[in-house]
């Protein structure tokens, strides 16, 4: 899995038990070259990981990553059209080095 990018970003939980709450967490996009899937990843603010990977650039780089939990909520799209996307929440980001297309 290749490491395309990544930013901070904070929200408000909207409805549920949690409505109110804010939560920060770092958005993450993962593709996987072989297949061309690219995974919407998410790792928490109370992750033990979260502060050196969010100051760090992991571009580019083949990691692995343990998925914790993951999702499917519907998303309204600015055109008014709604999809489904999926969401992963992640730990335990393994850096192993530059991606190289040739062992991809």
């Amino acid at each position: 899995m290749r490491f395309s990018q990544a930013c901070w970003l904070s929200a408000v939980t909207q409805e549920g038990p949690r409505k109110g709450q804010t939560w920060r967490f770092l958005s993450i996009e993962i593709s996987d070259p072989r297949y061309g899937h690219v995974w919407s990843c998410q790792l928490r603010d109370d992750d033990k990981q979260f502060a050196d990977l969010a100051g760090s650039s992991l571009v580019e780089h083949q990691v692995k990553v343990t998925i914790k939990s993951q999702s499917a909520p519907e998303r309204s799209l600015p055109d008014g059209r709604k999809i489904m996307q999926i969401r992963s929440q992640v730990t335990n980001v393994r850096d192993l080095g530059m991606y190289d297309e040739d062992e991809g």
